[in-house]
């Protein structure tokens, strides 16, 4: 007895049966394992706008707990910042004009900067002040605030730092920094520079930033309903693998466009004032965990592109990932200069992490005729 093969009908009932399946084996997995929706949208920086929808959800999450964004504050023009009511600097004192033969540094960056998991006088700008006292009378104020992008720190210098007339900025620059200035959306909802596909230029948008009860109530609303989890996951993934391919959105070109055209417009209003711009890369600490690690580290996406537009612009600048293990073990700097949370996470510098990295750039200033 000869057997019919299936027809094209059972062929697709049971192809149906089989996709149903799948997806809500998927569809079970992930609301089990990925209880909170940001997961959902987690680890896709190369499609802005997902990246956007990731830190809008945990922003919603978290926006009534003790872990909410707010250990900052909220500011229209810049999104948060820090010591909003006193003078925007880490620290008790107040900036003002600057004195004669007084020399003046401000440092610009994210919580690397600022000093996050590090005591008020373990950050690197404070041990950067006393080791220019040593040589000077010599003031640096410490603006760096955590979470910020490269755009935030360039409206944070013109808005609060500029008037301020310091000899030079130091600007801190982590390999996260160069995707959070495409966001819109990161600790909270923050200004973006956003380019006009006529005339090329950039244009500031989403100031004045709204205040933190309306982003919730507005997200609440539009990002709170059900959806499929499996749908939404499998459409992330295949909008990442997209824009990796060739002609894909063209991540990096776009950022780079980006974060040139901050950068020069940094470098442009300081040059109008005579202040010196030097940069410092700032890694990682699992970058120094091996030498496999620190290898990865420096043909990082983000760190390539970087240190190719610091040439680009012709802006000087330290990288520390061949500054500090130019001067000690990489085994000692993971161990040492990094702090190593109780969760097996690593974090931000140490108070002699920021020691040395204090000691690298005043050898930069100095070597780079920055002092004079």
């Amino acid at each position: 007895m000869v057997r019919r093969p299936p027809s094209i009908v059972t062929e697709l009932i049971v192809m149906a049966i089989a996709v149903g399946l799948v997806a809500g084996g998927l569809e079970g997995y992930l609301r089990v394992t990925a209880k909170d929706k940001s997961k959902l949208y987690e680890g896709i920086e190369t499609v802005p706008d997902i990246a956007d929808t990731y830190f809008k959800h945990v922003f919603l999450e978290k926006y009534a707990t003790k872990d909410a964004w707010n250990n900052a504050n909220y500011d229209p023009q810049l999104g948060w910042d820090y010591q909003i009511a006193a003078s925007r600097i880490r620290g008790p004192r107040k900036t003002g004009p600057k004195p004669a033969g007084m020399f003046r540094v401000i440092a610009l960056g994210d919580s690397f900067t600022w000093g996050i998991e590090a005591g008020e006088e373990e950050h690197f700008p404070h041990f950067l002040e006393k080791i220019l006292r040593e040589r000077r009378s010599a003031e640096v104020f410490n603006m760096g605030v955590g979470s910020y992008g490269i755009d935030q720190m360039l409206l944070k210098y013109e808005r609060h730092g500029q008037a301020l007339r310091p000899d030079v900025v130091v600007l801190g620059i982590f390999p996260h920094d160069y995707d959070r200035t495409r966001l819109s959306f990161y600790s909270y909802a923050k200004p973006v520079f956003r380019r006009d596909g006529k005339t090329g230029q950039y244009a500031l948008e989403n100031v004045p930033v709204p205040p933190p009860k309306e982003v919730y109530a507005s997200l609440k609303q539009s990002l709170d309903g059900e959806v499929s989890y499996a749908w939404v996951f499998v459409k992330n993934r295949v909008r990442k693998l997209l824009s990796s391919l060739p002609g894909g959105n063209g991540y990096f070109e776009e950022t780079d466009r980006l974060v040139e055209t901050l950068l020069a417009r940094l470098n442009g209003d300081l040059e109008k004032t005579g202040t010196k711009l030097l940069i410092v890369y700032i890694p990682r600490g699992n970058a120094f965990e091996s030498g496999e690690s620190l290898s990865r580290a420096r043909g990082e996406p983000q760190a390539a592109h970087l240190r190719a537009l610091f040439e680009k612009v012709k802006i000087p600048h330290v990288d520390l990932l061949e500054a500090l293990p130019a001067k000690h073990k990489a085994a000692t700097i993971y161990r040492e200069f990094y702090v190593h949370r109780p969760d097996g996470t690593i974090g931000h510098f140490t108070a002699r992490g920021n020691a040395e990295t204090a000691k690298i750039i005043a050898e930069a200033l100095k070597e780079k005729g920055m002092m004079r």
